[in-house]
């Protein structure tokens, strides 16, 4: 069984990558750091060394005025998707450094000693399977999980989470205690400690070259992986304000993109931060945010074509994510 949230080997590859990233204004080499000197968008990390070789077979010409034709449609076909696409995110990043502004300001909900901020996140999950003739199989299963984070950082982090029907038999409900939310041993739930999120930095744009500079070829494009990477901290609701903005600007810098008002699992209003991946035939994964506050509230993953057994514009991961203040976890 493997659920979109608890993938340990996702989760640890994740936090090695993020852990790995350099300190110093996102640098690989920061002696050479320059924030604002970025690769052109169109420039490519590897060049195609294929050549034609004399053993090609001859290809028939076609006229030139058909050849002149076809190549004005497809250069007109580009750049009207281009300037659509410069159009979205030119939106995008206006919503988003609105949105960084908000919450640069606002004041993150804070346990006192003895008290918890408990994340509890509501989700709906695509859960994949073998069945006994070897196929696979694909439901959804709706969670809840509990983090519950001390005000004291001397004491234990709690999680409780309800399986749903994808609960390791026999246990449905678990409650796991757990130094800094290292709860299934994979690093802690935020992904990072509390000293290697101060590490980063906040600048947009040093944050963008942060994840962009340690790209070792995952994901279905560096420009995905970027987004993913960005978007699981997030995620976990347990990322400070003056980070999360950064990583609001710096998401704007990911090519491809663009905002929309969503509601996120429970029906609460936001606006959604996506990107569709056309190497993953189109599906679009998004990160839900309470405009007025910053704080994330959700997300969405959502098959923009039909493919895999699924319909278009089919969700096939949706959650909602809700922060309370509570003077007790569970024992």
């Amino acid at each position: 069984m493997s659920t979109f949230q608890f993938q340990t080997d996702r989760r640890e590859a994740l936090r090695k990558q993020l852990v790995e990233l350099p300190t110093l204004a996102g640098a690989e080499d920061p002696a050479r750091y320059r924030p604002h000197r970025l690769p052109h968008p169109l420039s490519r990390s590897r060049e195609s060394s294929t050549a034609p070789t004399d053993h090609a077979p001859a290809r028939a010409r076609l006229p030139r005025r058909i050849l002149l034709t076809a190549a004005a449609a497809a250069i007109g076909s580009m750049a009207v998707g281009h300037t659509a696409v410069i159009a979205q995110s030119a939106h995008a990043a206006g919503v988003l450094r609105d949105a960084a502004e908000r919450t640069i300001s606002f004041v993150d909900p804070k346990p006192k000693p003895g008290q918890y901020l408990m994340v509890r996140t509501h989700a709906n999950w695509l859960v994949s399977g073998i069945d006994a003739a070897g196929n696979q199989t694909n439901s959804m299963n709706v969670q809840t999980i509990d983090v519950y984070v001390p005000g004291n950082p001397a004491e234990e982090w709690v999680l409780r989470r309800d399986w749903g029907d994808a609960g390791p038999v026999p246990m449905d409900m678990e409650v796991i205690k757990s130094r800094d939310g290292n709860f299934y041993g994979g690093g802690p739930w935020s992904l990072l400690s509390a000293e290697e999120i101060a590490a980063l930095p906040r600048d947009g744009q040093a944050l963008y070259d942060h994840f962009n500079s340690r790209y070792t070829g995952g994901s279905a494009s560096r420009d995905e992986d970027n987004f993913v990477r960005i978007t699981d901290l997030l995620r976990t609701g347990l990322i400070p304000a003056d980070l999360r903005a950064g990583l609001y600007k710096a998401l704007a810098l990911i090519p491809g993109v663009n905002t929309s008002e969503q509601t996120n699992f429970d029906g609460k209003t936001g606006i959604a931060i996506g990107r569709a991946e056309a190497l993953r035939a189109g599906q679009r994964a998004e990160i839900i945010i309470d405009p007025s506050t910053g704080l994330v509230i959700g997300e969405r993953t959502i098959m923009t074509y039909a493919a895999f057994g699924f319909g278009a514009n089919e969700i096939v991961g949706h959650t909602a994510v809700d922060y309370t203040i509570v003077n007790s976890a569970p024992k």
